[in-house]
């Protein structure tokens, strides 16, 4: 039988590439023959997939991550087009648990990184977003590329982060433009939401982040405040735009301040990879991640590939490693989780190439 293998990371645990190479490895010994794309959403693993598929090397810049802290981060350029991913700079795998607060972390590292390709004269640059650690609605990014936050009259020197927003009374984004001029800008997002409201980016996301309930009505507070002055700034409207709640607000301020165009990250990256051929010269896709829940039927990636299979007829098995209870998740013929049949959550977590193993054993492929 001809098998795609389009798995998403188990976040923080195991990596598309190495979930990708374990499915491979015990498939073929069946006998079957697997094609495999290491997948992502446009959160943890994007340019990943886009290097292994188009054999490049990644660049490397000295940066810094989501709590100022220096790390060297990875890049793609092919021709005139820079593939970046804010997971590497403002990443919440990049920091300890014990250190999340939303209030406290940045993007300014992903503006550093941005403004390092254009310099180089990169003019098409491609972003994956997700996989956030951050609630500042992209404000510390914007800092880094150019834009001045003030407070009281006086300058905004420390990296904006989702506690200052509540700070600035006025904006300049003079120099931001300057920077950005004919550089175009694409991102790839895994999720629909709004930045602000019930389904917005605080109240949605926040505590995945570290914030308590009062810090999430802080941030609602401060991200709202913030999005008019940048909205009076620029004239343009996009808090209501679906998008722009993704990696706590970062799509606001691409959409906003940016002129950015958003995609769905999953179709993005399937239309990248060529994934509609794959599909097609297969018999059986099968898809993955590590939380199967109803996000995922919000653009992440496995929902995405399946409802592409199912345009070509083919049947889909899913892999994950725990499912929420009391959904109905028909867009796959069969699915298959860790937790609980197979361990704990907390020997999944602590153990998950093993235990993704011993799942792996009890799929009937047929």
């Amino acid at each position: 039988m001809d098998i795609l293998v389009a798995i998403d990371s188990f976040k923080g645990t195991i990596s598309s590439v190495e979930l990708t190479t374990i499915i491979t490895d015990h498939l073929s010994k069946q006998g079957h023959r697997v094609i495999n794309h290491p997948i992502s959403d446009g959160g943890e693993g994007f340019i990943d997939s886009l290097a292994l598929h188009y054999k490049k090397n990644f660049e490397t810049f000295h940066g810094v991550g989501p709590l100022m802290d220096a790390l060297d981060v990875s890049y793609l350029t092919m021709n005139d087009t820079a593939y970046l991913e804010l997971s590497q700079t403002a990443g919440i795998t990049l920091i300890p648990k014990s250190a999340y607060n939303p209030l406290k972390t940045s993007t300014y590292g992903l503006g550093l990184l941005i403004k390092e390709v254009i310099v180089k004269g990169y003019k098409n640059i491609v972003v994956g977003l997700g996989g956030s650690a951050t609630n500042d609605g992209g404000a510390g990014m914007l800092q880094a590329m150019g834009a001045q936050f003030y407070h009281q009259g006086s300058l905004i020197l420390s990296p904006m982060n989702g506690e200052t927003l509540g700070m600035v009374e006025s904006i300049d984004l003079s120099q931001l433009a300057i920077l950005t001029k004919d550089v175009t800008f694409v991102i790839a997002s895994d999720v629909k939401n709004l930045l602000l409201g019930q389904f917005g980016a605080s109240h949605v996301f926040a505590k995945q982040k570290g914030a308590t309930s009062d810090d999430v009505i802080k941030l609602e507070s401060n991200v709202n405040h913030y999005a008019k002055l940048i909205e009076e700034s620029t004239k343009k409207i996009s808090h209501n735009t679906p998008g722009s709640g993704a990696a706590g607000g970062v799509g606001f301020a691409f959409l906003c301040c940016l002129n950015a165009k958003l995609y769905s990250g999953i179709d993005v990256i399937m239309d990248l990879l060529g994934l509609d051929d794959a599909i097609k010269s297969s018999d059986l896709v099968i898809v993955g991640e590590g939380k199967l829940d109803e996000q995922t039927m919000f653009g992440k990636a496995p929902y995405g590939i399946a409802m592409r299979a199912k345009k070509y007829h083919k049947k889909v098995i899913g892999l994950f490693g725990q499912a929420h209870e009391n959904l109905i998740y028909d867009f796959m013929d069969s699915m298959h989780t860790i937790v609980p049949k197979y361990a704990s959550l907390c020997d999944a977590l602590e153990h998950p190439k093993e235990t993704f193993i011993n799942m792996l054993k009890d799929v009937k492929i047929s």
